[in-house]
């Protein structure tokens, strides 16, 4: 079951204020502590025709960058949304939500 914020989509985005040049990840309205669930993969080696092929899965963003940089490998962010939408008013509003999905292990 999902629980979480709904985001409308097709808003105009404005540029963030007082941006740091320390980085560029950007948070989005979700779930965990106003945060989407994002998970993280490594490539499979030799991945074939452009179709993205997961390997391993690791815990965090910082992990991903540290055994891409170790094994030459590329790594994947992944968060789930389900399509949403809002016909209370006389125009209906399509949006999105995330989706609570747990990492599985193994």
């Amino acid at each position: 079951m999902a629980a979480g914020t709904t985001e409308e989509v097709g808003q105009g985005k404005e540029p963030e204020a007082g941006r740091s040049s320390r980085g560029t990840r950007k948070e989005r309205a979700g779930l965990t502590g106003g945060l989407e669930v994002q998970r993280f993969f490594l490539a499979k080696t030799g991945g074939s025709n452009g179709v993205p092929e997961f390997s391993k899965e690791v815990p965090a963003e910082p992990e991903a960058m540290v055994e891409s940089l170790k094994t030459g490998l590329s790594y994947f962010v992944v968060s789930e949304w389900r399509g949403v939408a809002d016909f209370s008013g006389k125009n209906p509003q399509l949006g999105r939500e995330a989706v609570r999905s747990a990492p599985k292990t193994g």
